[in-house]
């Protein structure tokens, strides 16, 4: 695929160039900066509904703005919505819309923001003609589900209804507490009708063929897949919404496959890298701002299906038998897990785990331990537990945890398995192809949701690599789901997490933040780590 696309005059396009290549200039507040930043690809589509890849994501999340937004803690804010309210019963949500949010296409194409574009997006999300692959997410909203399937053709009948341009509601077939933060996503970005129209079926797929109500518009979309030479996606403030100086930057410049990010960011031709482990280690000691996320867990997860794991008591015997408390970890960016759901995991703007308030680890306890394993010893030929290997991911710091839990396994339980470090390709192809007993492995949501995280233990899930299966821990996930209020839907999930966890199906051991990194004097960029984009629209250079 090839990418020539550029819809402004030559002298337009000169000016452009010679911002890119002048040295970007910001005001004394801050202000009226270029910010520079390199995505991994090129974006396959800028359309909310139909995009699933993450370099689609970090351009859609500069260019759109939904009804609910968040921060760099992930609390959710106003955006287009100037406020909104929720029925008692949780099924019905009224924004009220913001009366100064503009489209604009940074050509000829300019208009109101207004509730219809929201209830045209969501149809078009629903449309079985329109093939999105995120549609299943937002399946609560009324009839939408039926409307996807086929089974209602009248799209009036799904739950978004514009009472007039600046009056939305939405109605839920079933209540769902994380329903404001899906709002913040991307298929929750509005679209405009008469501009879709416009596009003749390119909606997304050119420069020309995007509008923005967000902060930045489309400017210039260069991409060539046989060059690695001037690949870049140019941006521009869209001054419209800036009536108040509310959008700080001039524009923003993104490079599309940089062979060396971290290096860029160095050498200040990239304002933001994202890492963790060592590598952050390095940053954080330069003295780099940044934003801190732990919502990453690592633990051990068994393949259940197989000969030795297959036992309960077996793995239930390994979980006892880790003596927390008397392994130190003393890296950057690590702790010791309290459960499944990272500390930064919320349900609405509250902490789920402080709203459970407890711990769901199974405790060192060497007597449960040792009759667990006995238990095991009465119905499993102890010869097919030899040779075992546990396999790590190539990280210094959980390498060195997992040996001293295997050495304590030793001693205490005569329980002996190897310890095996794979490189980063070797470790992905053991772990998607189910072929271990036992591996450490991560568990990373892709959204701030406990969902998130225990839909990997799902039936037949497609990140089930443990291929533990069990009717009433989906039961209780869908309970989760459509509890009314964010106590009952944090209970239930917690017995979620409590099942996997008394099953030994996996063990929790160690949380890992991710970083953000921002160049010297950055400042207001927020970083959101579960859909991994980077919102600019505030973000200044001193």
């Amino acid at each position: 695929m090839k990418f020539k696309l550029i819809k402004r005059s030559a002298l337009s396009l000169l000016l452009s160039i010679s911002v890119i290549i002048l040295p970007a200039c910001s005001k004394n507040d801050g202000t009226g900066y270029i910010f520079k930043y390199d995505i991994a690809s090129n974006p396959r589509t800028l359309d909310p509904q139909t995009a699933n890849d993450s370099s689609s994501y970090e351009i859609i999340s500069n260019m759109f703005e939904g009804l609910l937004k968040t921060d760099n803690d992930g609390t959710i804010q106003n955006a287009v919505a100037q406020s909104y309210t929720v029925s008692d019963d949780g099924l019905t949500y009224n924004f009220k819309l913001r009366d100064d949010v503009y489209w604009y296409d940074g050509d000829e194409f300019e208009a109101k923001c207004t509730a219809k574009d929201f209830v045209f997006a969501f149809r078009r999300l629903f449309k079985p003609s329109t093939k999105s692959k995120t549609a299943g997410d937002f399946f609560c909203i009324k009839n939408s589900e039926k409307i996807n399937k086929g089974e209602i053709t009248d799209l009036s009948l799904l739950g978004v209804y514009a009472q007039d341009d600046y009056n939305l509601i939405i109605t839920l077939d079933y209540p769902n507490p994380s329903f404001p933060s899906m709002l913040t996503t991307a298929p929750a970005m509005p679209c405009n009708e008469d501009f879709y129209n416009s596009t003749n079926g390119r909606y997304g797929l050119y420069a020309d063929t995007v509008a923005s109500n967000g902060a930045f518009y489309m400017f210039r979309w260069t991409y060539d897949q046989w060059s690695k030479d001037n690949n870049n996606i140019i941006m521009r403030a869209n001054t419209k919404n800036s009536p108040n100086g509310e959008i700080s930057p001039h524009g923003l410049n993104f490079f599309i496959e940089e062979e060396d990010s971290y290096r860029n960011f160095l050498e200040e031709r990239s304002h933001v890298y994202i890492t963790s482990g060592s590598q952050a280690v390095q940053l954080l000691n330069k003295g780099y701002e940044y934003s801190e996320n732990e919502n990453r867990i690592w633990g051990i997860l068994f393949n259940t299906k197989s000969k030795a794991f297959k036992n309960e008591n077996l793995r239930q015997a390994l979980a006892y038998g880790i003596p927390r408390d008397q392994i130190d970890i003393d890296s950057i960016g690590y702790n010791k897990a309290k459960g499944i759901i990272p500390p930064a995991i919320k349900i609405g703007n509250d902490s789920y785990r402080e709203i459970i308030n407890e711990e769901c680890l199974l405790p060192y306890d060497p007597s449960l331990s040792d009759k667990a394993i006995n238990e095991a010893l009465s119905s499993v030929d102890k010869t097919i537990w030899s040779g075992l290997t546990l396999y790590t991911p190539d990280d210094d710091t959980i390498y060195d945890y997992i040996s001293d839990i295997s050495q304590k396994w030793q001693s205490e339980l005569n329980f002996y398995c190897n310890v095996k470090r794979l490189t980063r390709s070797n470790y992905e192809k053991v772990l998607t192809s189910g072929d271990f007993d036992f591996i450490v492995a991560d568990i990373s949501g892709s959204s701030n949701t406990p969902y998130s995280y225990l839909s990997s233990f799902m039936t037949g899930g497609s990140g089930n690599y443990s291929g533990y299966g069990n009717p009433s821990f989906n039961e209780i996930l869908s309970k989760a789901e459509n509890a009314a209020t964010a106590k009952d839907c944090a209970s239930l999930f917690c017995e979620a997490e409590k099942m996997i966890i008394k099953t030994a199906a996996f063990i929790p051991l160690l949380t890992q933040s991710e970083y953000a990194f921002f160049g010297k004097d950055c400042q207001d960029i927020i970083y959101n780590s579960f859909t991994k984009t980077i919102n600019f629209k505030e973000a200044k250079k001193f």
